[in-house]
């Protein structure tokens, strides 16, 4: 589990974090606080490693102004300074630290917001990676230096057509953010900003111009070809905060948008209108290929007897235990939704028939050997029976009618079964 580690003497402030805390992050967070130098030494002592930033007082009762934020900064903690004394001469040496990353102010309006909003950018940072586009050596590795400090993984890229070649080579979704220079050999970044925005929705990737502060006509064509936003050279640290912090938070926003649409409530896997959506290009490519396809329809078992016997809750929980069954035999590759109810879809490509059997037989057996444990008193089990439609076809909805009948031959055949129409 993640940690943040409150450091204030306050008692009233470590509250208002903690409150703040818990509407901002989503996931489970653990927080640890101390109220000293004394507690803050002991829980980095034991915790360093797995704490992910830090709020810090630079005043503390039992020791001398800003030796708490040399604490963390020595752990390599990602340290938020979080004090109402502003007038200090420690402010400044504090700042150029490697650790600390911003200075907020208690007496400043939505102080707390700002500090728990920031340190729960910092900790989702880590998910992410960075595409830095340069020909310059020397400013290359200072993003990339800088970039890393925001706990950011970062590839770097000395002009745009190595920047180009690299995504290609990569995963879809690896990079999610790009900063690229205009001057370099080549591939200039519009040209590399133009040929990603081709396959990169702002969705999916933000891209960051780099420019000297009296280069606005450069700026302009950048935006003009898909930049989102743009750093000027030389930049500061707060300056790339915000920049990159901002366009981090408009993609996840995006991509939360699009879960919502996408994906179902209770289990989080797609569903029925994204597996259309999904499918049809998929069946279509196949179907010119003359490749035959796997379409399953998979369905709880005596479904109703487990919500009768144990309430609804439970059988919710029978339901989400069916996404983490399926995830574990399938490929990333796959499309996998839940149609409705105690139903799922899966579709599989490039198959053959022998090994779309030995899979299906396995998600079967997996089933039933699986055990969900509710509570000390409560441990149920379950059987799913998998009806499968595989071959050639263009047509979702006819698919999907043959992995129906299938499954209705698997449940009047005796249940726990796999039935094939291929």
């Amino acid at each position: 589990m993640k940690k943040i580690l409150l450091i204030d003497d306050s008692k009233v402030i470590i509250n208002l974090l903690k409150i703040k805390i818990d509407e901002y992050f989503s996931e489970d967070i653990d927080i640890l606080v101390a109220l000293t130098y004394k507690e803050a030494t002991k829980l980095i002592g034991e915790y360093s490693s797995d704490i992910g930033v830090a709020i810090v007082d630079m005043n503390l009762p039992d020791t001398k102004e800003g030796k708490a934020v040399v604490l963390t900064n020595s752990h390599n903690i990602p340290t938020i300074i979080f004090s109402g004394d502003e007038q200090s001469t420690m402010h400044s040496k504090l700042m150029q630290l490697h650790s600390v990353l911003d200075f907020i102010s208690k007496n400043s309006t939505n102080s707390i917001d700002y500090a728990v909003g920031f340190a729960n950018r910092m900790l989702r940072n880590s998910l992410y990676t960075a595409l830095v586009v340069d020909d310059s050596k020397l400013y290359r590795e200072k993003f990339r230096k800088d970039l890393e400090r925001l706990k950011l993984n970062v590839l770097t890229a000395q002009d745009g057509q190595e920047a180009y070649e690299l995504m290609k080579q990569m995963d879809k979704d690896k990079v999610v953010i790009v900063l690229t220079d205009y001057n370099m050999p080549k591939m200039d970044g519009i040209e590399l900003v133009s040929k990603l925005r081709q396959e990169y929705k702002r969705d999916a990737l933000s891209i960051l111009a780099i420019s000297s502060n009296d280069d606005m006509k450069t700026l302009t064509r950048f935006i003009k070809a898909g930049a989102d936003d743009y750093i000027h050279k030389p930049y500061s640290l707060d300056e790339l905060i915000v920049r990159v912090g901002s366009n981090l938070n408009t993609v996840e926003l995006f991509k939360k948008s699009k879960d919502l649409a996408n994906k179902d409530f209770l289990t989080g896997a797609y569903n029925r209108r994204y597996f259309f959506e999904i499918s049809s290009s998929v069946i279509a490519k196949n179907y010119r290929k003359e490749q035959p396809i796997a379409i399953a329809t998979i369905d709880i078992d005596k479904f109703k007897l487990i919500n009768d016997k144990y309430g609804h809750d439970i059988g919710d929980i029978a339901i989400k235990e069916v996404i983490k069954v399926v995830h574990s035999c399938i490929r990333a590759s796959d499309i996998f939704a839940r149609f409705g109810g105690e139903e799922f879809c899966l579709l599989i490509e490039d198959i053959s028939l022998e090994n779309m059997k030995r899979l299906f037989e396995k998600i079967r057996v997996a089933f039933e050997n699986n055990r969900v444990v509710i509570d000390d008193d409560v441990t149920i089990k379950y059987t799913v029976s998998i009806g499968v439609a595989y071959r050639v076809s263009k047509d979702i909805n006819q698919m999907l009618k043959i992995s129906d009948e299938a499954l209705y031959e698997a449940k009047e055949s005796g249940r726990n079964r796999v039935v094939i129409h291929s």
